[in-house]
Parts: structure tokens; C-alpha cells; sequence
């Protein structure tokens, strides 16, 4: 692998394990509401927004709350484990040291609310290892754009080919790969239908940051 001074990091599903929840948060929620869901519910929900999948839950289920209070309460599902629960992947702290011992500048660019992505880096251990962090909160669109990734290159004063970006994401890493970024593909068992299109799309693709070491 070619070496890079500076390194763009994704969140979910790169160094965080956190992607399944997000997959899971609908059965969750309706879970802790005493409510069995349908073994199908994540396929009938995957298109919805959240305030159609709210809809949906308060027709389908009976929640005699509005769309706006289920919404919140859903927002407050994810928010506690982004707190309390989400892990890091195996070996993501290791390489971060490995990293910062050869003087790597390192930031994370992520789709997540820039205080719950700081909650889960602080009780990690590992936001330390990071100049700055940006939520597309902040650009406005999501990573199918590159606004994040130019953001990002302009705060670390870098080119695009001078940056390593790593994600889990096919959107993502096409993303970057067409703004002359070098990619690494995370393996992620979220995205692993996609995962021989993303080895395609990346520059290097591991399983694990155990590879990097």
C-alpha cells in the first residue's frame, strides 16, 4: 500500500461497529414497545423516509403517538447507543496508534450527527487520534456528493491525490475515487452484497485493519 500523510476516515462501518444497528432500528424500536415485528419489516421500510416509516408504524401497529413523537423516540434509541453501546471494529485502535507514530494527519468525515459521532469517539479512546471531525450535516448532502471529501482536503490543506479515504460504502468510495482521492475499502458485513463492486471500486480493500498492521 502507498503511503499517505493524510488519511480521511469514515465512522459507521469503517471504525465503528455500528451499521447493523441502524439496519435494526425500526425492529428495535417497535421491540421495545412490546410489538413483534414482521420478519420483513427492514425490506418494507428500506425505501421510507423516517417520517413514512413513522406513518407506517403508527398504522401498521397501533402507536397511538404522532409521527413527530415516534421520530424522537427513535432518535433517542440510536443517540443512547452511540453513548453507551457501539464498539469500535477489531484492531481500529491499534492502527490509529500505528498511525499517529508515523505522524499521519487524520480526520473523520461522516454522515452521523457530529455530538453523537464525538460520544462514541470520546468513550472509545480514540478521538484523540483526530484533528477534526465534519458530519455532512454541515455540507448539507450526503457522501454521493464530494462536498464532505472537499471540505475535508481543504481543512487538512492536502490535494485529493495526497489523501487516503477510507469507507464501507460503495456510494462513498465512488464518490471519492472520481475526486482523485485514494480509496481503501473496509469490509463491513452491512454492505455484503455489494462487497465484489466496492473491491472493484477501491485502490486496496481489506476484511480487517488487522491487515494494515
Amino acid at each position: 500500500m502507498k503511503q499517505f500523510k493524510y488519511k480521511i476516515f469514515d465512522l459507521d462501518g469503517t471504525l465503528l461497529d455500528s451499521m447493523g444497528a441502524w439496519r435494526d432500528l425500526g425492529k428495535d424500536y417497535l421491540l421495545q414497545k412490546g410489538i413483534n415485528p414482521p420478519d420483513n419489516l427492514n425490506e418494507i421500510i428500506a425505501a421510507m423516509s423516517m417520517l413514512e416509516s413513522a406513518a407506517y408504524f403508527q398504522e401498521a401497529f397501533k402507536i397511538e403517538l404522532s409521527a413527530e413523537e415516534i421520530i424522537k423516540e427513535v432518535k433517542m434509541l440510536i443517540e443512547y447507543k452511540y453513548r453507551h453501546e457501539f464498539e469500535l471494529k477489531p484492531y481500529v485502535k491499534k492502527y490509529l496508534e500505528k498511525l499517529e507514530n508515523e505522524n499521519t494527519v487524520m480526520c473523520i468525515a461522516t454522515a452521523t450527527p457530529l455530538k453523537l459521532a464525538k460520544a462514541a469517539l470520546e468513550r472509545n479512546d480514540i478521538i484523540k487520534y483526530f484533528s477534526f471531525i465534519i458530519s455532512c450535516d454541515e455540507v448539507g448532502v450526503g457522501k454521493n456528493n464530494p462536498d464532505i471529501f472537499i471540505l475535508a482536503a481543504n481543512k487538512l490543506n492536502a490535494k485529493p491525490s495526497e489523501i487516503a479515504v477510507y469507507e464501507d460504502a460503495d456510494f462513498a468510495l465512488i464518490t471519492a475515487k472520481e475526486e482523485g482521492f485514494y480509496t481503501i475499502g473496509v469490509y463491513d458485513d452491512y454492505f455484503k452484497n455489494e462487497r465484489k463492486d466496492i473491491e472493484l471500486i477501491s485502490d486496496i480493500y481489506i476484511e480487517s485493519f488487522k491487515e494494515l498492521l
